[in-house]
């Protein structure tokens, strides 16, 4: 990952609620395709949790920056936060490995960015480092139950291991 210090940190906190913005997308729509009802449920968490990601930084946004407009940048440099690049012929587990690598960029960049803030602002961002973490490790063992089990995503598990 790249160096956070040539950005400033309302930059970096615009590419952070993108980078929340395009995975609550992308988790919302994985779950709308699959037929699995409980990792339906997970992507559906997921989309949420980055919402309320999104909604969290926000407010960091305006509690440090309170005269400054918020710029959203159309996409974040993939040295700073990977991202997730599906094609029509992804598979869950393309998606889940990917998914674990966002994940674990997002816990990173946010490590690092609590360290360009004081107080307050610095727990907030800690915080989220961990959650992304939590989030990585979930993903994980998904992704080695679609490697374990071939047709995970269309089926419930009860369907699949018997």
């Amino acid at each position: 990952m790249e160096d956070l210090s040539k950005q400033t940190v309302k930059e970096l906190l615009g590419m952070a609620i993108r980078s929340e913005i395009d995975s609550n997308r992308i988790y919302a729509a994985w779950a709308d395709k699959l037929s699995n009802p409980l990792l339906k449920e997970k992507f559906q968490w997921l989309a949420k949790e980055e919402q309320k990601h999104r909604e969290i930084l926000e407010n960091l946004f305006n509690e440090l920056h309170p005269k400054a407009e918020l710029q959203i940048p159309d996409q974040v440099p993939e040295e700073l936060m990977k991202r997730i690049s599906i094609t029509p012929t992804s598979t869950l587990g393309d998606f889940l490995h990917q998914a674990m690598e966002t994940e674990k960029s997002a816990e990173i960049f946010y490590a690092k960015l609590a360290g360009r803030v004081q107080e307050a602002p610095k727990k907030i961002l800690n915080y989220l480092s961990g959650v992304e973490h939590s989030h990585y490790m979930m993903l994980k063992s998904e992704y080695a139950l679609a490697l374990e089990f071939e047709d995970y995503a269309e089926k419930g598990i009860d369907k699949v291991v018997t």
